[in-house]
């Protein structure tokens, strides 16, 4: 499985559990794909902030590739 596919399968199974854990409300799918996408973001960049050891002042930037990387 491509990494990409892998990335997508792991948003949705995301937001499938945020869904059940919610109580499975209706017409509520993109607000949970979205949470979902947002927490891989997060995900993404912190492990990325990390493994560049932290830096200062990258952050932002650290944010933004991964932002981009999952909406490739």
């Amino acid at each position: 499985m491509k990494r990409d596919t892998k990335l997508a399968q792991a948003i949705r199974d995301t937001a499938y559990f945020l869904w059940e854990q919610d109580g499975r409300p209706d017409n509520r799918s993109f607000d949970y794909w979205l949470r979902a996408k947002e927490i891989h973001i997060r995900e993404l960049a912190y492990d990325r902030w990390l493994s560049e050891g932290s830096p200062h002042g990258r952050d932002f930037d650290i944010w933004l590739e991964a932002s981009k990387e999952i909406d490739e």
